[in-house]
């Protein structure tokens, strides 16, 4: 795994100490006015009753949402946004550090995927695979240029995408900071072993949640903290669970699980070969115990689309505690993991009317919402 990653939020973070907490007045009271306009009870029917892209788009009207041709670039819009606004209001900059890392990671693993084509091979099983340097692009594929890569980039992000970009495929490390450079040749060598792209993406996966963790961890923050917690174990629950179905081993289990998580890897290595009543068991009278209920069943029509969805209300319930904080940074985090959630909902509405799916179908893929009191 690659050093922990350094960057300006860090700086400010070892250089003062921990911002008061009526630092936070201003963002949280203009968090709280903003929340005014998120999906209560009352639009989310509405929005679950929409019958076309029009009845959505007035949704997304009343909620804030920028104005676009289309629901869905309004949701990509506001995505973008809410990561701004958010990120201008933090008081500490290390806090959106350690989220805006899965950005970079993701941005990262794009460009990488994009290079591979260009890559060289061996010629022989003896020739060896990795220098400790990146790979030279050479031929067509080595022209692609960011541009056409843009719609899959994740923004905000602490490192520049297109700077990214030309740093990985010219191989310059000094364009960029040394930690996203060094995981961009630690996965490239991941990918060198086997020649197969969805190592880069275990390999960065890891990594992100890595600086992210070690980013809250540094800020001592319990919500965040037990927030990557959270994700943790669904993600590794949800790798447990797709493994065993699909046969993957357990050795791929092993190397694609999360650190950070309350269950040890140790742990979810052994129940991949268990029955499912010691799944059952190993969550038994924890938060997870319903989604571990699915060992049994995994893998036939909507089980993933249930994991999925009691994963993600687990998420809306943890980001709740946050209505009973007046100020902090809990308030802000909460707001952009809600407004996200949100934004999924929307998305599960738009996919069932473009697919002429029944109404009925995305009313029960629907996420809770974050507001309970309207």
């Amino acid at each position: 795994m690659t050093a922990m990653p350094q960057t300006q939020g860090e700086k400010h973070m070892r250089s003062s100490k921990p911002v008061p907490v009526n630092r936070y007045l201003y963002a949280s009271g203009r968090i709280r006015a903003l929340e005014i306009q998120m999906l209560d009870s009352g639009k989310l029917s509405r929005l679950q009753e929409s019958r076309s892209a029009e009845d959505i788009g007035r949704i997304l009207t009343e909620c804030g949402y920028p104005a676009a041709a289309d629901p869905e670039t309004r949701l990509g819009l506001e995505t973008v946004a809410v990561y701004k606004l958010v990120q201008s209001l933090f008081p500490e900059p290390a806090y959106m550090d350690s989220l805006l890392f899965f950005h970079d990671f993701h941005n990262l693993k794009v460009i990488l995927k994009s290079l591979t084509p260009a890559w060289p091979r061996r010629q022989s099983a003896d020739e060896a695979a990795f220098t400790g340097e990146l790979p030279e692009s050479a031929g067509p594929y080595s022209l692609v240029g960011p541009a056409t890569l843009d719609p899959l980039f994740r923004q905000p992000s602490l490192v520049d995408p297109h700077l990214l970009y030309t740093a990985v495929r010219d191989r310059q490390p000094g364009q960029v900071p040394a930690w996203i450079y060094e995981a961009a040749v630690q996965a490239a060598r991941c990918y060198q072993q086997s020649y197969d792209v969805s190592q880069i993406d275990l390999y960065l996966d890891r990594g992100a949640f890595a600086a992210a963790s070690g980013k809250a961890g540094e800020l001592g923050n319990a919500f965040l903290s037990q927030y990557l917690c959270l994700l943790a174990d669904l993600t590794n629950l949800g790798l447990l669970l797709r493994t065993r179905f699909l046969h993957s081993g357990q050795t791929y289990l092993e190397h694609a699980l999360f650190p950070g998580g309350s269950v040890a890897a140790a742990r979810l290595r052994e129940l991949y070969l268990a029955e499912p009543e010691l799944i059952r068991a190993a969550y038994a009278g924890t938060k997870y115990t319903e989604l571990a209920k699915l060992a049994d069943t995994y893998g036939q029509t909507g089980t993933a689309g249930r994991f999925g969805l009691l994963a993600d209300n687990l998420v809306i319930q943890h980001i709740r505690q946050a209505r009973m904080i007046w100020r902090g940074p809990e308030v802000l985090l909460a707001y952009l993991i809600g407004r996200e959630m949100e934004i999924k909902n929307v998305r599960i509405v738009l996919t069932c009317l473009r697919n002429q799916l029944p109404a009925g179908l995305a009313r029960d893929l629907l996420r809770d919402s974050y507001l309970t009191w309207r």
